[in-house]
């Protein structure tokens, strides 16, 4: 019975990566696409647009590559979270400057009434909300993985359950 989980859990995340695979070379494919019909514009304003929807892109790839890369085997465990958590602090002071700027502006007449600048500046206030939520939750989750058939994991803190992965991980070197 444990091969067939083990087997299906292979399966499962080859399936996973086969899939990211895929996504990133849409992704690329999105990125080309935007600086070749960006190249072609002649709006400066249409062209920043395509900019910042291709940076999305870019951030796909990213999040994409990085899923694959701990799928993998790459840690990130809490030692590596570490510096993330101390640079939190000065990027929450920025990101709380740069909501209040926003909020500002949507109050600013003319971006009020100017539809596609209110939008543009909603979209700006949003993404700088949507920065500290995820790097705050990114910096407090794990990334090991906790089978919901593993019972032990229900009552272990992530610093027990990655002293745990740490010894696994270092037995199954050693026993290659």
């Amino acid at each position: 019975m444990r091969d067939f989980h083990k087997k299906r859990d292979e399966k499962e995340k080859e399936e996973a990566i086969d899939i990211l695979t895929k996504q990133l070379e849409t992704e690329y494919k999105l990125v080309s696409l935007y600086e070749e019909t960006e190249k072609a514009i002649k709006s400066s304003a249409v062209r920043h647009l395509l900019h910042m929807i291709q940076l999305d892109s870019k951030k796909h790839i990213d999040i994409c590559q990085l899923v694959i890369d701990i799928l993998q085997g790459e840690e990130v465990l809490k030692e590596e979270k570490e510096d993330l958590k101390k640079g939190l602090q000065r990027h929450i002071e920025l990101e709380n400057e740069a909501l209040e700027k926003a909020n500002k502006l949507l109050r600013n007449v003319w971006i009020r009434e100017i539809e596609g600048l209110q939008e543009l500046v909603k979209k700006w206030r949003s993404d700088e909300k949507e920065h500290h939520k995820a790097l705050k939750k990114l910096a407090e989750k794990p990334f090991i993985r906790i089978s919901e058939r593993d019972f032990f994991s229900a009552f272990k803190t992530t610093e027990e359950l990655e002293e745990r992965y740490r010894k696994t991980y270092q037995h199954r070197k050693q026993s290659k």
